[in-house]
């Protein structure tokens, strides 16, 4: 109680500075002005020359690499070209204790739809990790095992959709079509149609203004059923099966194993006449695992293991290459038993994690200058203004003091940040409960993007560059021995 009152007047003094009491002296001069608020704002203003030719040249990497990158295995392919340029070496759980040296880099891929880069660090990986994780699949639509329909004679594509979307913005909208075919002999055949300039695309016809009068009654969610997200694939049956066998060698029955998406055809293009903006399919959440990846590459040799984490399936369930599977605990045992020549029992892992700290990273909702009711326009997230840290409220964020530290290692670097919250009744969720769960310190990040779950996302570039340059701050900040339980404690 006696904190409280304390409290109060300091409050009551800072409220009252400036306010003459009755017979004394007003003061010379008014007293500055007091902020309720952190103080943020616009990034680019502040930049010098230098500076934002480091951002745009970043952004211009960044397209580039999501022009191809339009899948969570497209995102794993370019991933590993980019490792291996950069150093780093595939991962095999008979690697030897001489060769998990600091500063040595390891990449290592679960079922070509998970990555994971890491740099081992001077302290022992029992000791904790840095983690940065990022969900590398995204909203879309994919074809169905038995995919083709002839209405009419054209033939049309069964569908079902991938994470949550609004229907009606897929519709007369050209779509690639990518991903692989499994063949019972074994060999896996890749696709990708739609992309390369003379490429046809894949379209999902609707109806004219003249003649839909009797459709117009239908709500939001309905004006294009999810059933009725049908491209068009060809004009007949027969010549369908024939560019299938001509381009690819395989027939329709091969196609029941197979996995393959429809995502926009569109490639990444600037916004607005200053082109600080960005529109790209899939900035959540590849936005995120681009900048993680990025950082890794440019750590040499961290004191505690440096590791970036690209996961699938976030956007439905985890199944094998999502942050639930065991996989990446696997992968961590195997860190610690090569590291220790050997020797491995399941209390180093649950100590690695006990020690460890995470940043699980996502794109948020900024707020949206021409429908801004959805959000405060207070405690929301906006474009330009840097890397964001959401606080979703009780039980979606990290606690107070592990916050407290990550505050410091972005301001020690001088990484431009703010915060994100939703309005009471809004919002969504991450991944980061996994960590969380596994005992291990976790903060949400991320940066506000516009359109979300749209088949184009809009994202400022100084705010991945400032997201870049927060992971990498993260990753290269120094490492303090574990406390003792016991320490812990208030």
């Amino acid at each position: 109680m006696g904190h409280l009152r304390h409290g109060a007047i300091v409050l009551a003094g800072v409220l009252m500075a400036g306010i003459p009491t009755a017979g004394a002296q007003a003061p010379a001069a008014p007293a500055p002005a007091v902020s309720l608020q952190p103080a943020m704002g616009p990034v680019w203003p502040a930049l010098s020359a230098a500076e934002r030719g480091q951002v745009m040249k970043f952004a211009e990497d960044y397209k580039g690499f999501m022009s191809k990158a339009k899948s969570e295995m497209t995102f794993v392919h370019e991933t590993e070209q980019m490792a291996r340029a950069s150093g780093f070496k595939p991962w095999s759980s008979r690697i030897t204790k001489a060769e998990m040296v600091a500063g040595s880099r390891w990449y290592a891929i679960n079922r070509d739809r998970t990555i994971v880069l890491f740099v081992v660090g001077r302290q022992p990986i029992t000791s904790g990790v840095r983690i940065i994780n990022a969900h590398i699949d995204a909203v879309r639509i994919e074809l169905k095992p038995k995919p083709f329909r002839t209405s009419f004679d054209v033939v049309l594509m069964d569908t079902q959709t991938h994470g949550g979307i609004k229907n009606y913005q897929w519709v007369n909208r050209p779509l690639a079509l990518i991903g692989r075919i499994d063949k019972k002999d074994g060999t896996t055949i890749w696709v990708d149609i739609g992309n390369k300039p003379g490429d046809p695309v894949f379209l999902i016809p609707d109806l004219a203004p003249h003649v839909d009068k009797d459709f117009r009654s239908r709500t939001m969610d309905e004006v294009i059923k999810t059933d009725e997200l049908k491209p068009i694939f060809a004009s007949t049956a027969q010549e369908a099966v024939n560019a299938l066998q001509a381009k690819y060698g395989v027939t329709p029955t091969d196609l029941l194993s197979a996995d393959l998406q429809l995502v926009p055809a569109t490639m990444p293009f600037d916004i607005g006449m200053d082109r600080q903006l960005m529109g790209v399919y899939g900035d959540d959440d590849r936005l995120s695992g681009y900048a993680d990846m990025r950082a890794i590459a440019d750590v040499k040799v961290p004191d505690k293991t440096a590791i970036a984490y690209g996961v699938n399936n976030e956007e439905v369930s985890s199944w094998t290459t999502g942050v639930e599977s065991a996989w990446f605990g696997t992968l961590m045992a195997e860190m610690i038993s090569a590291q220790n020549g050997g020797t491995y029992n399941d209390l180093m892992l649950r100590h690695a994690f006990a020690n460890s700290q995470a940043l699980e990273s996502d794109c948020t909702t900024a707020l949206n200058p021409l429908f801004p009711q959805p959000q405060d326009p207070i405690a929301s997230s906006r474009l330009g203004y840097g890397l964001v840290v959401k606080e979703y409220g009780s039980g979606k964020q990290g606690l107070s003091e592990y916050f407290a530290k990550v505050r410091r290692i972005f301001d020690d670097a001088g990484v431009k940040w703010q915060t994100h919250s939703y309005r009471a009744g809004y919002g969504g969720g991450t991944i980061a409960q996994w960590f969380a769960n596994a005992n291990i310190d976790v903060l949400d990040v991320g940066v506000g993007i516009l359109s979300m779950h749209a088949p184009i996302d809009v994202s400022s570039k100084v705010d991945v560059w400032e997201l870049y340059r927060g992971f990498v701050a993260f990753f290269n900040a120094p490492g303090q021995a574990p406390a003792a339980t016991a320490e812990r404690r208030p």
